[in-house]
C-alpha cells in the first residue's frame, strides 16, 4: 500500500502534528511505502495555489491520500479555495480527518427561540442564511463531496456532522509515547516550583477552554496551589482579560503563563505538574488532553460526553466535575488531589490508544478504500 499524506499548515500547529505523527508510525510499517507532502500557506493566491497543485501532484502517486483539516491550517477564509485547488489537481482517493468539527449552528438555537417567540422569524431566516455561505460549512460540504469518507476522533463529533454527512469513520485521538528523563520534584526545583502543589491547563490560550473558571478555583484554594498555562497565547485580549480576572482576585502571582513551549520545556511542565486540569466548556477532540493520557498524569475534566467517551473505554481513568461552576471546580480539584496518585487506569486507557494501534485502524479504512477504487 502506498499512502500518500498531506502536511498543511504552521508545522508546530497541533493538528499538522498529528498528522506527521500518523506519517512517522506508518514509515515504520515495511510494507507500506510512504509519500508526504508540506504546504505552508502564504497568504499569496499565486503562491500557494502553486504549492499546493505541486503537493498534489507527487500525492497522485500514492493510492490514497490521507489530510488533515479544520479551517485555520487551510487558510481560514480562503479554505475552499485552497480545498478547491487540491481537489483538481490531485486524482489519488482521498479521506480527511476533521478536528475542530464545528458546534450545531446558531441557527438552530435561534429557531428554539422563535418558536418560544423570544426572537423573530427574520433573526432566524437571516442567520440561516449567512451561515450557509460561510467557509466553514462550504469548506465542509466541498470535502464531503471529494471524499471517500470522513474521519473524526469522537462520537460526539460524529453526531455533530449527522446533518452533512452519514459517511463518517471514528478513530480515537492516539496517543503518543513518552517517557521522562526528570523525577516530578527535579522538574519542580527547575521551574522554581518547590513546594507549590501545580495545577496545569496545557494547551492554546483561548475563549471556552476554561482557563477564567479555574482562575475564580484558583481563588478558593489553598495560597500553595499555584496554576500554570502551559501553551501558547491564542487569543490575547482573552489573556488579558483572564489576568485582569486574576488581579481583581488576588491570584495573579499564583498563576504563570508560559507561552509556546519547545518539546523540552513541555515536558518538564509535563513532569512538574501535580493535577492536569482541563474545564473546557465545549470542545471536539483535545491533543492536549492525550498529552496528558501519555504523561500518565491524574486528570480532572468538566463532564463533556467526549470525556465519558474516554471513561467508557477504560472506567475512571479521568476523574470530572459536572457542574460549570467554580465552586464546582474547586472541590473536584482538592477531592482528586487529595486521593492516592494511582495513574493505572491512565496508563490502561494510554494502552488503548497507543499509536500503533490507532494506526492499524486507519490503515484498515485504507484497505477499504483502495478497494473500492481497485
Amino acid at each position: 500500500m502506498k499512502i500518500g499524506y498531506l502536511h498543511i499548515g504552521a508545522p508546530e500547529h497541533g493538528i499538522v502534528r498529528y498528522g506527521r505523527y500518523l506519517a512517522k508510525e506508518a514509515r515504520t510499517r515495511l510494507e507500506l511505502s510512504v509519500i508526504e507532502a508540506e504546504v505552508v500557506l502564504t497568504g499569496d493566491q499565486n503562491v500557494d495555489r502553486q504549492n499546493l497543485q505541486v503537493a498534489a501532484k507527487t500525492l497522485s502517486q500514492a493510492d490514497i491520500v490521507h489530510f488533515q483539516h479544520n479551517a485555520e491550517i487551510w487558510g481560514r477564509k480562503q479554505q475552499v479555495q485552497h480545498l478547491d485547488t487540491f481537489f483538481k489537481a490531485c486524482t489519488s482517493p482521498k479521506v480527511a480527518t476533521l478536528h475542530d468539527v464545528f458546534y450545531p449552528p446558531h441557527h438552530l438555537q435561534l429557531l428554539q427561540q422563535v418558536l418560544s417567540r423570544k426572537r423573530s422569524m427574520f433573526d432566524w431566516l437571516t442567520t440561516f442564511a449567512r451561515q450557509q455561505i460561510s467557509p466553514n460549512v462550504r469548506a465542509l460540504r466541498k470535502i464531503v463531496h471529494e471524499t471517500s469518507f470522513v474521519l473524526v476522533c469522537t462520537e460526539e463529533e460524529a453526531k455533530r456532522l449527522e446533518r452533512h454527512t452519514f459517511n463518517v469513520k471514528i478513530i480515537p485521538h492516539f496517543v503518543e509515547t513518552r517517557r521522562f528523563d526528570l523525577s516530578p520534584e527535579a522538574a519542580r526545583e527547575q521551574l522554581n516550583l518547590s513546594g507549590k502543589t501545580v495545577i496545569t491547563l496545557l494547551g492554546f490560550i483561548y475563549r471556552g477552554k476554561g482557563h477564567d473558571l479555574l482562575v475564580k478555583a484558583l481563588a478558593k484554594l489553598p495560597p500553595h496551589y499555584d496554576v500554570v498555562f502551559a501553551g501558547g497565547l491564542g487569543h490575547a485580549e482573552f489573556l488579558e482579560q483572564v489576568l485582569d480576572l486574576a488581579k481583581t482576585l488576588g491570584v495573579v502571582d499564583r498563576i504563570r503563563v508560559t507561552g509556546y513551549l519547545s518539546e523540552a520545556e513541555q515536558a518538564r511542565y509535563l513532569a512538574a505538574t501535580h493535577l492536569a486540569v482541563c474545564p473546557f466548556e465545549k470542545t471536539s477532540a483535545s491533543g492536549s488532553l492525550c498529552t496528558w493520557i501519555s504523561a500518565h498524569k491524574p486528570i480532572l475534566a468538566f463532564n463533556l460526553p467526549q470525556i465519558a467517551e474516554y471513561n467508557c473505554l477504560q472506567p475512571n481513568a479521568i476523574s470530572t466535575f459536572s457542574t460549570y461552576e467554580p465552586d464546582s471546580l474547586a472541590i473536584a480539584i482538592e477531592q482528586t488531589l487529595s486521593q492516592p496518585q494511582d495513574t493505572t487506569e491512565i496508563a490502561q486507557l494510554h494502552r488503548h490508544l497507543e499509536l500503533p494501534v490507532i494506526l492499524d485502524r486507519h490503515l484498515e479504512q485504507y484497505a477499504a478504500v483502495i478497494a473500492g477504487h481497485a
